[in-house]
């Protein structure tokens, strides 16, 4: 059985790794297993999101909310050990200064992430996992990966390129990966995105389930009737305060990018609105899981 993984990818900063402990939380939160595996070392990750205190004050999602962060030069370890029977190829491929073969760390990622999909259960994860989530790396790093992967097998021969095959075929299974691209509405990231959703589509024919519009706007949802009409009265309002007018371009700014964002391949666009504050990353967590209920 190939468990569905859900992909939160996009420029780094966009809030990638955040939107994928909420999405696995709020399954976590109802009492099924859900794993995050994310492209960041864990105590790096500890550093910008803190799960401290979850257990205390939901034993339920604690006990069901799994994170393991995948080593590509661990798993090339074993991959090459399992597929070159020389011992001193082996040697040559995991310990020489240069790439003897590009791309087989990617490779060596994928085909581990694609065990979980099929098995859920490994090494680091000693049971079985009802959703998987990936906190993919920046674009550039994620599309070469998926790239490599999707073509590995057209330049090798023998167990290699069997498994290059084996990845192609899931990769190109479009149950195998509910791809999310994530952007806040800056211009470069709105930028970023569309080009990684066209190269997507295009070059490597995995079209995106969802888009995420992350950190946006409370207005962004108004429609253009209500947003003049909240332009009008806004404007009205602070006659005699501090000029409004910083705000109010802020805001037309972030529809006229939203607005950009889509007409992106029209994929299905999901707003994720800013959170004014929070007292714990629990609780930043928490609300966000409750609002990403739409997502695939």
């Amino acid at each position: 059985m190939v468990r569905p993984i859900t992909v939160f990818c996009g420029k780094g900063g966009v809030g990638k790794t955040t939107l994928s402990l909420a999405f696995a939380l709020r399954y976590a939160s109802e009492g099924r297993s859900a794993l995050v595996v994310t492209s960041h070392p864990l105590p790096e990750l500890a550093l910008s999101v803190s799960l401290a205190g979850l257990k205390e004050s939901h034993a339920v999602a604690a006990s069901n909310l799994f994170v393991i962060y995948i080593d590509p030069r661990e798993v090339l370890q074993g991959l090459v050990r399992q597929n070159i029977e020389s011992a001193l190829l082996t040697d040559t491929v995991l310990n020489s200064r240069i790439e003897v073969l590009p791309g087989l760390k990617e490779v060596a990622f994928i085909s581990r992430v694609r065990d979980l999909a099929l098995r859920g259960s490994g090494p680091e994860t000693p049971q079985t996992f009802e959703r998987i989530v990936w906190d993919a790396p920046a674009t550039g790093h994620f599309l070469r990966t998926l790239e490599v992967a999707r073509n590995f097998d057209r330049y090798l021969s023998g167990p290699l390129a069997l498994l290059g095959k084996t990845l192609a075929g899931f990769l190109s299974d479009p149950s195998s990966l509910a791809l999310i691209p994530v952007a806040t509405l800056e211009e470069m990231a709105v930028d970023e995105v569309i080009e990684m959703c066209e190269k997507l589509a295009g070059e490597l024919e995995m079209r995106p389930a969802a888009l995420v519009c992350n950190m946006a706007s409370p207005l962004l949802g108004t429609s253009e009737e209500e947003w003049d009409n909240l332009h009008r009265t806004f404007s009205a309002e602070v006659t005699g305060s501090p000029d409004p007018s910083f705000i109010l371009e802020r805001h037309a700014i972030e529809r006229a990018l939203f607005g950009k964002l889509r007409l992106a391949g029209e994929i299905p666009t999901h707003i994720v609105r800013r959170k004014a504050s929070w007292n714990s990353d629990i609780e930043l967590l928490l609300d966000l899981a409750g609002r990403m209920g739409d997502l695939p």
